[in-house]
């Protein structure tokens, strides 16, 4: 009978302690984003998959906002639009921008940014905290002439994604659409001389 009791004691032991263990970390998901402009797309640019391996979101609501012309303007995703909704993904394009040299220099010190690679240059990536203390993985990218800014944050991730690769990533993909380099035509003919 003792030998039964302490048997059971020990049983009882082991099932609480792997009930009262933490579940191990799920492994890191580095599925690549693929095409981020792949149909099928939100707010007309945005590949719904790949939006839903960066934030992990099942279902959600994108909204779109253009500019001028017809042009991108923004692209919002959310789980849902109640005011407490969780936010996944924002892609804002500024044209004009509204940040100078000094103000994103500034961000760039106060969160602590790292230069984008020169391929992607100019701009840094960063991350911070927002208003309710989630931590917002973001890139910020401008044309030399700082005159337009792309900007690409992931408040919500996927467990397991890296949400700064994420952000980055998007950007990479994202900036030849959005910020154009200049060409011919758009740019500005040089002053005769008189």
């Amino acid at each position: 009978m003792r030998f039964r009791l302490l048997t059971v004691s020990v049983c009882a032991i082991l099932v609480l302690a792997t009930a009262c263990s933490p579940s191990p970390a799920p492994p890191p998901d580095n599925r690549p984003l693929g095409d981020v402009t792949a149909a099928p797309r939100e707010c007309g640019l945005i590949s719904a998959d790949a939006i839903r391996i960066a934030t992990g979101f099942k279902g959600y609501t994108a909204v779109g906002t253009k500019m001028d012309q017809g042009r991108f303007a923004s692209c919002s995703v959310a789980q849902d639009l109640t005011p407490g909704g969780d936010l996944g993904l924002v892609v804002e394009v500024f044209d004009p921008s509204p940040n100078d040299a000094e103000d994103l220099e500034n961000t760039k010190l106060s969160t602590r940014g790292s230069d984008l690679p020169g391929e992607l240059g100019p701009g840094f990536s960063a991350r911070r905290k927002n208003a309710q203390d989630r931590t917002i993985a973001f890139v910020y990218g401008w044309t030399p002439d700082y005159r337009r800014l792309l900007t690409i944050s992931i408040i919500e991730n996927a467990l397991g994604r890296d949400s700064l690769a994420d952000a980055t990533e998007f950007f990479r993909q994202l900036k030849p659409h959005l910020l154009p380099k200049l060409t011919q035509e758009t740019r500005p003919t040089p002053a005769q001389p008189r």
